[in-house]
């Protein structure tokens, strides 16, 4: 990929969560049942707080940026949400929807403006990333001659993470000298030519519990037109009590900040019974 000018890394880079993910979208399990299983398969630590949160993904990103964008990418730029919050209902919704929930790590660059995130995200089932299953995992590159390439392989269980560390090992006994990428430069600060992009924009699920009540749709719908935020669909999905109702909100390409600030207004309407989930999605 040297010959390349890399615009996008996007991938599954943690074979825990992946599995994780995995049981509750096929299994229906609970992601506490889940990782009890990838636990006792030896795919989870005893504390798995560096997977299920988010923190492997997030230093993996930070090396794989740096190295993709030409740009000291330190892992305090990294915007970090894990898995735990994830519930059957997201699952439920997701399929229904045609998507399938990952833990992905995404890294973005536009000229010189440069976006790095880990989140669970909403992909389209027939996207090449939608179908890396179990403990596998995958990167997907965008290059300007290559086009999308996407690089596939185990990410979990004894014998890959032990090829992984006796390599490390055999090239530090064999490096003369230390050795730096061209591309990875990681004792040199971030250029000031780099704009970091805290404020990033996409595509969001919003899933409601709201109260069956005249104007609620106009309420909601009008408090996202105030801060920018166009829908692309409403669906309503599952039963209703007669009381309440569940409405999920696809936008259309939207920015962080004005998602945020629409929520906290939808939240305080009388109609709004709860907020039950935001997932990105990518498309």
């Amino acid at each position: 990929m040297q010959a390349n000018n890399i615009t996008r890394v996007m991938g599954s880079i943690n074979g825990t969560t992946n599995y994780i993910l995995t049981q509750m979208t096929e299994a229906g399990q609970s992601f506490e049942d889940a990782l009890a299983d990838a636990q006792k398969l030896g795919y989870a630590e005893a504390n798995p707080t560096a997977d299920v949160e988010g923190f492997d993904a997030m230093y993996k990103l930070s090396i794989l940026s740096s190295m993709a964008f030409h740009a000291h990418m330190p892992i305090e730029v990294v915007y970090r949400e894990g898995i735990t919050k994830l519930t059957k209902a997201d699952f439920e919704t997701a399929q229904l929807l045609g998507y399938k929930i990952k833990l992905l790590a995404i890294g973005k660059k536009n000229g010189n403006r440069i976006e790095v995130r880990v989140h669970p995200t909403m992909l389209p089932a027939t996207h090449p990333l939608a179908s890396v299953r179990g403990v596998f995992n995958a990167i997907f590159l965008t290059g300007h001659a290559v086009d999308d390439i996407m690089l596939y392989g185990r990410g979990a269980g004894c014998m890959p993470t032990a090829s992984a560390v006796v390599s490390d090992i055999v090239y530090a006994c064999h490096a003369e000298k230390r050795h730096q990428y061209m591309t990875f430069q990681n004792d040199e600060s971030m250029s000031s030519e780099i704009e970091l992009v805290k404020d990033f924009s996409c595509i969001y699920s919003v899933r409601l519990r709201v109260a069956d009540l005249p104007g609620t749709m106009a309420a909601i719908a009008g408090s996202f037109a105030e801060h920018g935020v166009s829908l692309k669909s409403v669906i309503q999905l599952g039963e209703t009590d007669g009381k309440s109702s569940r409405i999920t909100f696809i936008t259309h390409r939207a920015s962080e900040f004005s998602v945020r600030e629409a929520l906290k207004q939808i939240e305080a309407l009388s109609c709004v019974e709860e907020i039950e989930s935001m997932i990105r999605v990518e498309e």
